[in-house]
């Protein structure tokens, strides 16, 4: 029996995506199952395409920026197409970053005068 994660592997039509923050002067510890929420969050925002799951979700972290990396599947081109077009202009948004900004200082053992800005959205390269 194929679990979830191998069952969305399956579907034809798959790509990377990223949100990035910068977070300065740097990152003290960073809570990840706390920041893995802003993938489980996305469907829940106005807009979401239908069609689409998202799966492989993980943090990449550095000195002073981390980023939430997933993989959108689906089993038409057309849902991959128009789930691009709403991830590139969800982040426009002022309140979706606010709000996913001030998630990411939530996740922060040491937030005190730190400042975290949503720096870039992207497709990555599979």
């Amino acid at each position: 029996m194929q679990n979830r994660d191998e069952k969305l592997q399956d579907l034809p039509y798959s790509h990377k995506y990223a949100i990035h923050f910068d977070i300065l002067p740097e990152i003290s510890y960073l809570n990840e199952e706390l920041l893995l929420l802003i993938a489980d969050f996305l469907p829940t925002f106005r807009g979401f395409p239908s069609g689409v799951q998202i799966s492989e979700k993980w943090v990449d972290e550095g000195l002073d920026f981390c980023r939430v990396v997933f993989r959108v599947s689906a089993e038409s081109p057309d849902a991959i197409k128009t789930f691009a077009n709403w991830f590139q202009a969800i982040f426009r948004e002022s309140t979706i970053t606010q709000v996913l900004e001030r998630l990411v200082v939530c996740a922060l053992d040491e937030s005190n005068d730190t400042e975290v800005i949503l720096t870039d959205w992207t497709r990555l390269a599979n």
